[in-house]
């Protein structure tokens, strides 16, 4: 097989960028399911042939989307292990919880993760036979996002003994992306009233003090308990 040059891969690959950019505002716009590829290629005075070359269908647009967003999530997750760490055995509730914080502000500061964000909650309707397939693929274990993130981590903390051993990590993982999805949401829409960094900060606080172990000691949360 042929090899293409490094020019034409790089080429490749800007043209792949493009339409990935263009795929996501379209999708968060007008919707996944109402979006074409001549609608994607239009934006970019491109031919639907030309984004079929790089894609074969709307699915494997919107996976290659997910993958592009949580590979950022783990290069933000693998940045916070201690020196030395390969796996994510060094992760505990405060320091991922602090990290979602950071990734709060940053989707409200970014257009196109607010975008992404908008895609996933509001134009997707994941309940649909057609996203089946879409729906399987993300929960492959090896797609480790921020709820994978939390749910390990707290499973870390259980085997160091810093958390109450009836604590459910799957459950803390699940409420806390409940209370990180609603207030990102709610400040992308203007409704909300107070601050979203604090507030999402003190309800993470109030979730790490209902399972720690040592509730007499210090709070063991320090790195999400203020603003820094």
């Amino acid at each position: 097989m042929r090899l293409m040059p490094k020019k034409a891969q790089r080429d490749a690959e800007k043209t792949r960028t493009r339409i990935l950019a263009s795929a996501l505002a379209l999708f968060a716009k007008k919707g996944y399911v109402h979006t074409t590829f001549t609608d994607i290629a239009a934006r970019l005075k491109m031919t639907k042939g030309a984004v079929y070359w790089h894609f074969e269908s709307k699915h494997a647009l919107l996976t290659a989307l997910i993958d592009e967003m949580l590979a950022k999530f783990r290069r933000q997750i693998v940045e916070l292990l201690p020196t030395g760490e390969t796996s994510f055995g060094g992760l505990s509730f405060p320091v991922v919880a602090d990290m979602m914080v950071r990734n709060a502000v940053q989707i409200i500061g970014d257009p196109k993760g607010t975008a992404f964000f908008l895609l996933v909650h509001e134009q997707i309707q994941w309940a649909d036979s057609s996203m089946e397939s879409v729906r399987a693929d993300l929960m492959r274990n090896e797609r480790f996002g921020p709820w994978s993130a939390l749910r390990t981590a707290v499973e870390n903390d259980l085997r160091e003994g810093r958390v109450r051993k009836d604590a459910d990590p799957m459950q803390v993982a699940s409420v806390c992306m409940a209370i990180f999805d609603g207030l990102v949401h709610a400040r992308i829409a203007h409704v909300l009233q107070c601050d979203m960094e604090d507030t999402l900060r003190k309800s993470f606080t109030a979730v790490w003090e209902s399972i720690r172990v040592n509730r007499e000691g210090p709070a063991g949360a320090g790195t999400f308990l203020e603003k820094n």
